[in-house]
């Protein structure tokens, strides 16, 4: 954070607001920051003004188990709200970096999410109610506590990504689910000119994974995984009977297809490729999305898909470059890490429509001035 932000840190969403009518009355911005482990996500601030930090409004509100919803401040982190689902066995099914200091207002403000969105979607599918002070310091509310919820305008999707320029997040609801019975991890190696077939296998098969990764030698070096090849990750989750019929059929796939199965990992390693979104050396970070049918064709475009970090939720049509030296990105690529003048340069048409949203909902241009348009 640049010298022209002061820190405060509001302990009630009552406090909070009163530094939102201070902010506007003396014409300064407000920056509302979690664990940080977002921060490089968009421009950096463009005027004075308060850097929010929102650890302090860490309360988990309601959390009626059998309703299976969960109702929490946005400070709360994303490991204390696994661990008080899983006190009922149940949990909210997102991979975020750094879970014990990504927060959840954070994570929808920067719209996170990993491998298990292949199988469960992402955090804009769970997020079932919100709260947000608007620049009147007025707490305004979106959807509910239930699941079946028709009320209002879905302003949880306009929240969703919007990295803290619509409002200041008070509140959040998701509905979650019941932990899985059981769980398998395999990780099968490839060349670089299999990883079409390899793809292709995965999206015929009997089996049903709820998580893909793939990764090349970099990327799963930067985990930890000594190799000299490129990885995919495949998970399954369900019933343990359900788990052993799918584990099996897939093996005996990938040995039809003469494809080697490496080793057979724990549930720990979501999280940890979750974190190469924010790997820390890679000096440039981007995302692109493609067809699933083209994922293979696009990484073998790319003239350093060896020996740059580059790792993918490959049929869902995600690949995450990184490069430590200025990039050859394609043209549609949402930059994560990288200098303005850079992401400036890959600004997507539809942000013409968010500045319309942003200039509507913050006409003052209160809440994260710069973040997302300069």
């Amino acid at each position: 954070m640049p010298d022209l932000l002061s820190q405060r840190r509001p302990e009630s969403v009552r406090e909070l607001a009163a530094i939102v009518l201070e902010a506007k009355a003396s014409g300064k911005g407000i920056y509302p920051i979690g664990g940080g482990t977002m921060f490089d996500v968009g421009h950096a601030p463009t005027k004075p003004g308060y850097k929010l930090d929102m650890t302090a409004l860490n309360a988990i509100d309601d959390y009626p188990a059998r309703d299976m919803t969960i109702t929490v401040q946005p400070g709360v982190t994303i490991q204390a709200l696994q661990d008080a689902l899983a006190v009922e066995n149940q949990w909210l099914p997102i991979d975020v970096p750094n879970p014990e200091r990504a927060t959840v207002g954070g994570v929808i403000a920067a719209n996170v999410s990993g491998s298990h969105r292949y199988g469960y979607g992402t955090i804009r599918d769970y997020l079932i109610g919100i709260q947000f002070l608007t620049d009147d310091g007025v707490e305004v509310k979106g959807g509910g506590r239930v699941v079946k919820n028709v009320a209002g305008y879905d302003l949880m999707k306009l929240q969703v990504g919007a990295l803290g320029t619509l409002g200041v997040l008070t509140q959040a609801t998701f509905k979650v689910k019941p932990r899985s019975e059981a769980v398998a991890i395999i990780r099968c190696g490839v060349t670089l000119d299999r990883i079409g077939t390899l793809l292709e296998l995965l999206h015929t098969s009997k089996s049903r994974p709820v998580a893909i990764e793939l990764l090349n030698s970099p990327a799963a070096e930067a985990i930890g995984i000594s190799t000299g090849q490129w990885q995919c990750v495949i998970g399954f989750e369900e019933k343990a009977t359900t788990v052993k019929w799918q584990r099996t059929t897939l093996l005996d796939e990938l040995k039809a297809a003469n494809i080697a199965v490496i080793a057979e990992d724990t549930a720990k390693i979501w999280p940890t490729i979750a974190g190469l979104q924010i790997h820390p050396t890679s000096r440039y970070i981007a995302k692109t999305n493609v067809l699933p049918s083209q994922v293979a064709a696009e990484i073998a475009k790319l003239t350093h898909a060896d020996s740059r970090i580059i790792h993918a939720q490959p049929l869902n049509g995600i690949l995450w470059l990184h490069s430590t030296e200025t990039p050859d990105w394609p043209a549609n690529v949402a930059v994560r890490r990288a200098p303005n003048d850079l992401r400036n340069a890959h600004q997507d048409p539809a942000w013409k429509l968010m500045e319309h949203i942003k200039r509507t909902i913050d006409p003052n241009d209160l809440f994260s001035p710069g973040r997302l348009f300069d």
